[in-house]
């Protein structure tokens, strides 16, 4: 793609709205220390207005660039990507302006994480000094203050979207040191939330997981037309699951084995026909189904997308050897690392051999969970394995510190890997001032901008919410 010699920039025009484009390099540095290599940004800003919005942005991973955000039509352009969701990611690809970006309201920053994008890591340098929940966070407060400084926007109000991992990273980055004294946050947009992942994580016998997953499950199967279908609309579903899961399906979980046969029988009969799954295959389990389980077993030979279970394809022949791919990820991650590249040719005009790095591997392998939290759980010396981190009292911490920050969730109904269950656990469990907190579904999956039309809907939220 292109060698960085500096900061680039251009100015473009999206439908009524003229900006400037920068591709720019910020220093990777923790803020008790010197600088250790380069964070890579792109940023859209309309110039003439110091205390307009700004609205920073990353993906998650741990360890993924910030590729997915920046082509999904919050900013100006979007990776092109077919309404229907029954595609297998094959050419033809592009990206397209997208009519709908929030541009006119907030200025765009898009941040890779470290190790991403163009970033570097200096010689000498420890790059696991970034792989950890505070490292992490550290280093994007500093580079935020950093362009809030070469920009002189000390004035506007800040914000910052994350997605997925992206928002643990929100959650350490308004209540980090640095964050609260350089650039304090107007608040804080969670798509694809997995704060409180530790607590909804779907693994054996916890209960709180399998309550939390069962709205994805009856959503999925609505879509699909094998479960709730007395309801016309999957918002329907999810309702009705929801109230199951908190009420009936709660009390028959928590008696384990002491569940009459009977009670048993009703409880997977009422499940069965809300999720698709056979009652005899749900009372075998005693009610249980991952959701790893729950996408291969819905629709018979064939697997439902992870990030996104709207898309299937033909199961994988073990007999074979076949290893299982995610149908959702075959058929869309081509799009952006495709749409990353015609970007920086098309509109930023330069080229060379060095990659742009949508992932770090070594992150993801390395990454370094404990948190100050995890102090008070010793155990031989050591953070606890058994204890949960409690990441989402980083935002109900943050939210009493600054009385007027605002929160806003947004989840695909059809992600198995965040659940829109998943996220009411988040507000009914963490103390979040319901005044200041907004919750919203789209229906779609994980990045649920990936559907043109749940774009339109998401960018008119995220203005409302900018502008409240």
């Amino acid at each position: 793609m292109h060698e960085l010699t500096g900061d680039r920039q251009v100015t473009r025009r999206v439908g009524s709205v003229e900006f400037t484009a920068r591709q720019e390099e910020l220093p990777l540095r923790r803020s008790h220390g010197g600088r250790q290599g380069t964070l890579s940004a792109f940023s859209y800003v309309v110039d003439g207005a110091s205390d307009r919005p700004v609205l920073f942005l990353t993906n998650g991973g741990p360890g993924v660039s910030s590729v997915y955000l920046h082509l999904s039509g919050i900013g100006p352009w979007r990776a092109r990507i077919p309404r229907d969701p029954v595609t297998d990611g094959a050419p033809p690809y592009g990206i397209e302006e997208s009519p709908s970006t929030i541009l006119d309201v907030a200025d765009l920053v898009f941040l890779d994480a470290p190790g991403t994008g163009f970033g570097t890591i200096d010689d000498g340098a420890d790059a696991a000094a970034f792989h950890s929940v505070e490292g992490d966070a550290d280093a994007i407060a500093v580079a935020i203050s950093e362009w809030v400084n070469r920009h002189a926007r000390w004035d506007a109000p800040k914000f910052f979207l994350g997605e997925s991992y992206g928002t643990q990273r929100a959650a350490f980055l308004a209540t980090s040191a640095h964050g609260m004294d350089t650039a304090p946050l107007s608040g804080i947009a969670l798509l694809g939330q997995a704060v409180n992942i530790q607590e909804t994580l779907d693994r054996p016998g916890n209960i709180v997981g399998a309550l939390a997953n069962l709205p994805y499950k009856a959503a999925s199967a609505w879509f699909h037309g094998v479960g709730s279908r007395e309801h016309a609309t999957v918002d329907g579903a999810i309702d009705a699951a929801l109230h199951f899961a908190r009420t009936e399906l709660a009390l028959a979980m928590l008696q384990g084995d002491q569940l009459s046969t009977s009670e048993l029988a009703t409880v997977a009969a009422r499940l069965s026909s809300m999720i698709g799954i056979p009652a005899q295959e749900l009372i075998d389990a005693r009610l249980w189904i991952s959701k790893q389980d729950f996408r291969t077993r819905l629709l018979p030979g064939r697997a439902l997308g992870v990030t996104d279970s709207r898309y299937q394809a033909p199961s994988a022949d073990r007999s074979f050897g076949e290893l299982g791919l995610d149908p959702s990820d075959v058929a869309l991650s081509p799009r952006y690392a495709s749409g990353i590249a015609q970007l920086l040719s098309q509109v930023f005009g330069t080229s060379s051999d060095r990659p742009y790095r949508i992932v770090d591997q070594d992150a993801g392998r390395d990454w370094q969970w404990e948190d100050e939290g995890s102090a008070g759980f010793i155990s031989m010396g050591r953070p606890s394995p058994f204890h949960t981190y409690p990441y989402p009292a980083r935002l109900s911490q943050w939210m009493k510190q600054m009385p007027h920050a605002r929160l806003f969730i947004g989840t695909g109904v059809y992600d198995s890997l965040t659940t829109v269950g998943a996220a009411d656990h988040l507000l009914r469990h963490w103390d979040l001032p319901r005044a200041r907190t907004e919750s919203h579904r789209y229906a779609a999956g994980h990045m649920m901008y990936s559907d043109p039309d749940v774009t339109v809907q998401l960018n008119a939220d995220l203005r409302a919410f900018l502008q409240r």
